[in-house]
């Protein structure tokens, strides 16, 4: 962890330019020109890909201003894999699914420690 902590400040379209600190994990990668509730902290992108076929992708995220949710927590977009298959595709494509499986629950314990007050694996 840094011993100093990161600012950064992102112009918003409806506050102006916000000034705030950066968790450790965030990439320090900030939209501008976006609204305050918008604004996020981003960690690194994890690109599940099992057998080379991307699945999922995830982040830890926070949105510091979001009037839903303001809790650091785990992104996951799932990839497109519509398609129509064959048998032999159909069983890879559920290896690859419990593959990923594995791999997100990784990454569910590593934002268990970090919401614990440790540090991700990265």
């Amino acid at each position: 962890m840094n011993a100093t902590p990161r600012t950064v400040t992102v112009r918003t379209l409806d506050h102006g330019p916000v000034t705030l600190t950066c968790p450790a994990w965030c990439t320090g990668a900030h939209d501008d020109d976006v609204h305050r509730v918008d604004v996020s902290h981003d960690g690194p992108e994890h690109v599940i890909a099992p057998g080379g076929r991307e699945v999922l992708r995830a982040l830890v995220t926070q949105a510091p201003y979001s009037s839903v949710d303001q809790a650091v927590g785990l992104y996951v977009e799932v990839a497109d894999l519509a398609d129509t298959r064959n048998p032999a595709d159909v069983e890879q494509l559920a290896d690859d699914l419990t593959a990923a499986a594995e791999q997100l629950r990784a990454l569910a314990r590593e934002l268990a420690a970090l919401l614990a007050g440790g540090e991700p694996s990265e």
